[in-house]
């Protein structure tokens, strides 16, 4: 899903919907690039002393204001209106970027990963890797004049939440922590106290009335909705919002039932629904839920292999008397031979089937 204008109308109170924020981790080979971290820490260490100077400074393509301090575990902190880039030179990942709203907005994450990536080419800064997404955080801005809303009136599955009341009358609604976290907020009122973002008031075409349903999910459950690089989150966050917006949590109207689960849905989580239903789909987030996460449970298992192979490169290395690392390469073709002493075809076959019917009960 890209940043997405919807033209209002009458019978139309969706404004605006997309990315919000990103953060991505970059693999990337720092010490062959053209960065000076030692010029980059005497920077720093003038910015930090005299704190009149803003630090500005220009690296590659962009320039950026220099941060007098670090994040943790990252040294150096870049900054412009388009991107955070946190650095460290002995540190992999070595990048992690944050795009900020207002860039993802007016640019789309497709022209900001470009200008990212056109950075990196600046200054020769290679990727030896694909980049994690580490965090996605996606908006959808309505209309709503009447703000008949209530935690009370929220079907979640997150344990944890909080409400936040002006007048006595609810300003947000949060659910969750984590992974996973549901926000429903007036988004009007959040500029005017806190972001002072008021061009979205340019990008809504009004300044009242405008509550937002957002979607901030990390690490593990990107990856369980098979979201790890940014290809996969173009491909699959759609689907991953679906089962966030339909299932997850979901804002009802009361009635007498004391069951909250069959009350009926109010218009505005109607309106969400079909307006995701209405991106395209690739239908896996469903599989997931339907077969346990059969495809987080692939990775990890993977990651254990890669790991497991390692070792086995670094044994038969010894054993064949070298100096360097076998190739991954050679190392796979010979594995049919070394399985040879393990394997059995009759039990290979039933164990197999006794995991496969394990994992379709979410038995790991």
């Amino acid at each position: 899903m890209s940043s997405s204008r919807i033209a209002p109308s009458p019978q139309d109170a969706a404004l605006l919907s997309g990315l919000d924020s990103l953060y991505v981790s970059y693999f990337l080979d720092v010490a062959g690039s053209a960065l000076d971290f030692d010029e980059l820490a005497s920077r720093k260490e003038l910015v930090r002393v005299a704190a009149s100077l803003f630090g500005k400074t220009t690296l590659g393509s962009e320039s950026f204001a220099l941060m007098p301090y670090g994040k943790r575990p990252y040294s150096f902190v870049l900054s412009n209106r388009a991107f955070e880039v946190r650095l460290a030179p002995r540190l992999q990942p070595a990048c992690h970027v944050q795009f900020y709203s207002e860039a993802l907005w007016h640019e789309g994450l497709d022209g900001l990963e470009s200008r990212f990536r056109a950075w990196c080419d600046s200054l020769g800064l290679k990727a030896y890797r694909r980049e994690v997404v580490a965090r996605a955080d996606w908006a959808f801005d309505y209309h709503l004049p009447e703000a008949d809303v209530s935690a009370e009136n929220m079907v979640t599955r997150a344990t944890k939440d909080a409400t936040y009341r002006e007048h006595g009358q609810a300003q947000t609604i949060s659910l969750g922590k984590g992974d996973v976290v549901v926000r429903l907020y007036d988004k009007c009122a959040e500029i005017a106290q806190k972001s002072g973002k008021a061009w979205f008031f340019t990008l809504w075409g009004r300044e009242d009335g405008v509550w937002r349903v957002e979607f901030q999910v990390r690490g593990a459950r990107l990856k369980e909705a098979g979201i790890v690089t940014l290809t996969d989150l173009r491909e699959l966050q759609n689907d991953l919002l679906r089962e966030l917006a339909g299932t997850h949590t979901t804002l009802r109207r009361a009635t007498a039932d004391t069951n909250r689960s069959r009350w009926p849905l109010h218009p505005l989580w109607v309106r969400l629904l079909r307006d995701i239903a209405a991106l395209p789909q690739a239908g896996l987030v469903r599989a997931l839920d339907e077969q346990g996460s059969l495809v987080w449970r692939r990775q990890k298992q993977l990651k254990a292999l890669y790991g497991s192979l390692k070792g086995l490169a670094a044994v038969q290395s010894l054993i064949a008397g070298r100096e360097e690392a076998v190739e991954l390469e050679s190392l796979l073709r010979s594995l049919r031979g070394l399985l040879r002493f393990e394997h059995a075809a009759a039990l290979w076959k039933g164990d197999v089937e006794r995991r496969m019917t394990a994992y379709r009960y979410g038995k790991w």
